[in-house]
């Protein structure tokens, strides 16, 4: 499980690629660096930048850069070996043409073959799952101030301030917070700014989902409270079939 401080780097993570650009397409990179990064510095979500011709991954964890490549929670992936729980990589991939959300995640996992000699298979498994839903009362959302624009997501303890964020961006980090996987069934599209708090250090002993001793700042304990009253929205316990990725094989970085 990757740890919360990292929360903000899944979240954009397990979204989908954006790279403004319908047409064409680069089908493999012409180019790819991947290097070990001993720095410590840097990190963010894997992005394209300007102009949709380059991807840029800094500081990630192996397991981010198949969620990424995969479009799967840390959850849903199971097999890789302690050797790599730490390690970290830096990836710059080049093409002549513009990259397409659709086609980046594939180019990713061919990139993670190649290097790592990465293989998976698919597993679906039924398991109770959360879903996430809209209140009786409606959602309690503000539409983002720039139509199109890059999700962004700020963390403070057990606060989280989203930015032209889409449900896909919530679910991922509630996946993590709850520990079970989320789904969207809200059928909301818009990007979305707004603030989910809650304070389960500081509450005293009571029903984990129940939110009934208040913290000190007025928070609830409970993220279930916090979503139902905040932001006007609630989870349902479900059984989905939900797909995992086992890893088979992976070796260590081969160099440029």
């Amino acid at each position: 499980m990757i740890r919360a401080a990292r929360l903000v780097f899944c979240l954009l993570a397990v979204a989908p690629f954006s790279s403004g650009f319908e047409a064409p397409s680069c089908r493999a990179f012409d180019v790819a660096s991947v290097k070990l990064n001993v720095s410590g510095v840097g990190g963010g979500h894997p992005e394209l930048a300007p102009g949709g011709r380059r991807f840029i991954a800094t500081n990630q964890l192996i397991v981010e850069l198949i969620m990424s490549a995969y479009d799967v929670s840390p959850l849903q992936i199971s097999g890789i070996p302690i050797a790599f729980s730490r390690e970290r990589y830096d990836i710059e991939a080049t093409c002549e043409q513009p990259m397409t959300k659709e086609q980046l995640p594939h180019m990713l996992q061919a990139l993670l073959a190649e290097r790592f000699h990465l293989s998976i298979h698919r597993e679906p498994k039924e398991q109770p799952v959360y879903v996430l839903i809209l209140g009786k009362r409606g959602p309690k959302l503000h539409e983002g101030s720039h139509e199109g624009g890059k999700p962004g997501l700020r963390q403070n303890g057990y606060s989280f301030t989203f930015t032209e964020a889409a449900m896909s961006n919530l679910v991922g980090v509630l996946s993590q917070v709850t520990g079970r996987k989320v789904l969207d069934g809200t059928g909301l599209t818009g990007q979305y700014d707004f603030t989910l708090s809650y304070a389960p250090d500081r509450c005293g002993a009571g029903p984990e989902e129940s939110g009934v001793s208040p913290a000190a700042d007025g928070f609830p304990c409970s993220v279930f409270t916090a979503l139902h009253e905040q932001l006007g929205l609630d989870l349902e316990t479900q059984e989905r079939q939900v797909e995992f990725i086992v890893i088979d094989g992976i070796d260590r970085l081969i160099p440029n």
